[in-house]
């Protein structure tokens, strides 16, 4: 029997910078190759997906989850699943203590940040936004 690991969990921020190329549903999550070697994330993890308020359609609030299917030179790869009911920032900041000093959230409203939470962040991140699986 394969024994698989439990994932870990990331905090993916999507800006404008790349909202025509690669959207938040669109499967792809472009991020220097050697910057996510650094950060650990690998197949099986789980993002949340969040878009900063300069993304259009979904400003200011999670969509939803990304699985990790794969990592390439172009980005991460993930499979998309959508949230019934999208997370408004203010949740998530008010619930995650890692949002909660705004001297941590170090990210462009143009460009993409990512950063590894916990399993009880990301439970907290995605409250109420029950998950609209195939």
């Amino acid at each position: 029997m394969r024994t698989f690991r439990p994932p870990n969990y990331f905090f993916a921020v999507f800006g404008e910078a790349h909202q025509a190329t690669s959207p938040v549903d669109g499967g792809v999550y472009c991020h220097d190759a050697n910057f996510v070697r650094g950060v650990g994330i690998a197949k099986g993890d789980v993002m949340v997906l969040y878009c900063c308020g300069t993304y259009v359609g979904h400003d200011q609030e999670v969509p939803g989850i990304g699985v990790v299917t794969d990592i390439e030179t172009d980005g991460i790869h993930y499979q998309y699943f959508p949230l019934s009911n999208p997370v408004r920032w203010r949740i998530v900041q008010a619930a995650v203590p890692d949002f909660q000093e705004p001297a941590k959230i170090n990210w462009s409203l143009k460009g993409n940040w990512l950063r590894k939470i916990s399993s009880s962040s990301f439970r907290v991140a995605t409250v109420g936004g029950q998950i609209d699986w195939p």
